[in-house]
């Protein structure tokens, strides 16, 4: 999970949910949200298909899956809409020289293997591409977060 403020174009808040369902409820995603007010939610899709390569388990599908059920989400994106644009594509692209990655070294949050650069990739792509946010196309197009 991440929250992205429109404000300052950065990223306020980040949380890796384990658990499924239940560390997603109880990782504060909806709660914290609310304190930054008007606030949207988005979710990464996730297509299977027979090219993914992946050892976890779906509990990522079963929080999708919930998300959907109860239109608790304005937009789903595939990986390759919001990866694209952030430049965070597997085998072509240097994550370390991605918008994302300076934004989150910047605002002090951890870069590792888990999925909150994802979190925060679909966040600024819902920002650039659905509300054509001015201020992340700029950022976004300059290549920082300055």
């Amino acid at each position: 999970m991440a929250i992205y403020d429109l404000r300052t174009c950065k990223p306020v808040w980040m949380h890796e949910t384990p658990n499924g369902i239940k560390g997603f409820v109880r990782g504060g995603g909806q709660n914290t949200a609310h304190d930054f007010e008007p606030f949207v939610n988005v979710c990464e899709n996730f297509t299977l298909r027979s090219s993914n390569e992946f050892t976890a388990n779906l509990q990522g599908v079963e929080i999708i899956g919930w998300l959907k059920g109860e239109d608790l989400c304005a937009t789903f994106p595939e990986p390759v809409q919001h990866m694209t644009l952030t430049k965070l594509r597997k085998n072509k692209d240097d994550y370390s020289k991605s918008v994302i990655t300076k934004m989150m070294k910047e605002a002090g949050f951890k870069i590792g293997e888990g999925h909150t650069r994802m979190a925060l990739s679909v966040a600024v792509w819902y920002a650039a591409k659905i509300l054509k946010h001015e201020p992340t196309l700029r950022m976004l197009s300059s290549g920082s977060n300055r």
